[in-house]
């Protein structure tokens, strides 16, 4: 506890909660100890002051002037963050560009889908409308022939008794 002082409880219960936000810390102050061991050559135990453009590392001075990197490209740190920086600037925002121009060019496939699915829809309409159409055309000629049909019977049926 808190207060230092015995507690007369012997029943008391680890508060996980406590115990993982503590591991947490842990971890986070190891993993800040060797990021900054990080910054030290491992050769010379020299701070890392230049970056070799050539090998795209970062070396001390002591490892700038031996054989290793003797004609190799060599640059400040600083001025590496600045040019990596406006590398990565300049891919950004191409990638932008490029994620907008994929945007407007789905947007219009989406436009293009939807004026196919109403032209489809528009004609199915249209076929449907232009059957019933013809079927009430072909339902009137039907009965039309139908009563024909019916009246010439009558018209012969009345001849033959006639004859009869």
């Amino acid at each position: 506890p808190e207060c230092r002082e015995e507690s007369a409880e012997r029943t008391l219960r680890v508060n996980l909660a406590l115990v993982r936000l503590s591991e947490k810390a842990r971890a986070l102050s190891l993993n800040l100890k060797a990021k900054k061991s990080k910054l030290h050559c491992e050769k010379h135990q020299e701070d890392l002051k230049l970056f070799c453009k050539t090998d795209k590392k970062l070396i001390c001075l002591i490892c700038a002037t031996g054989r290793e990197h003797e004609s190799h490209s060599l640059m400040l740190i600083e001025e590496a963050i600045e040019f990596y920086k406006e590398q990565v600037k300049s891919s950004f925002e191409s990638l932008t560009e490029k994620e907008s121009e994929i945007q407007k060019i789905e947007q219009e496939q989406k436009q293009c889908i939807s004026g196919v699915q109403e032209e489809s829809h528009n004609l199915q309409s249209l076929i449907t409308s232009q059957f019933a159409e013809l079927h009430q055309i072909f339902t009137e000629k039907e009965q039309r022939l139908l009563g024909d049909i019916r009246e010439e019977e009558k018209k012969i049926v009345k001849r033959m008794k006639k004859n009869l």
